[in-house]
C-alpha cells in the first residue's frame, strides 16, 4: 500500500458526510428537549388540609449544623408535627409540617432560637430573560 493511500484511511475528514450532520441534528433535538422540560413541571402545592389539619412541605434551615433531635425539640416547642423527609445539608432539612394553621406554625418556627429560615418547598425555575 502506498503512503498516500494509508494516509487517506486514517484521515478524520475522510468519513461519510451524513454522520456529522446526524450528530448535529440529534444534539439539537436533545438540547431542545432539555430546555423544554422544566416548563412542563408543575410546582408543588403550597399547603393542603386533611381532617382539619394543614400539611405543607417546608425547607427548614438552622444557623448551625443540627441533628434530628433538635428538629424533634423544635416541633415540641412550636406545637407542630415535623417529619423529616431528607437532610440535603448539615444545616438544612426538608420537612413535612402538620399543624392546625400552617402560616401561624411557620411564623412560630421562624421565631425559634437557632432557626435561620423557614420556606415552603417548591420547584425553582431559571429566570426567563
Amino acid at each position: 500500500m502506498s503512503s498516500s493511500r494509508l494516509q487517506g484511511m486514517f484521515d478524520p475528514m475522510v468519513c461519510r458526510p451524513g454522520i456529522p450532520a446526524l450528530g448535529v441534528v440529534l444534539g439539537a433535538a436533545a438540547l431542545a428537549q432539555a430546555c423544554a422540560g422544566p416548563q412542563e413541571q408543575r410546582s408543588a402545592p403550597a399547603a393542603s388540609t386533611v381532617a382539619g389539619e394543614c400539611r405543607q412541605r417546608i425547607l427548614l434551615t438552622f444557623a448551625l449544623p443540627s441533628e434530628p433531635d433538635v428538629v424533634a425539640a423544635l416541633a415540641a416547642a412550636a406545637g407542630v408535627k415535623l417529619d423529616v423527609v431528607s437532610r440535603p445539608l448539615p444545616t438544612t432539612y426538608v420537612i413535612d409540617l402538620a399543624a392546625p394553621d400552617c402560616p401561624a406554625a411557620v411564623q412560630r418556627l421562624q421565631a425559634a432560637v437557632g432557626v435561620r429560615a423557614v420556606a415552603p418547598d417548591s420547584r425553582r425555575f431559571p429566570h426567563q430573560g
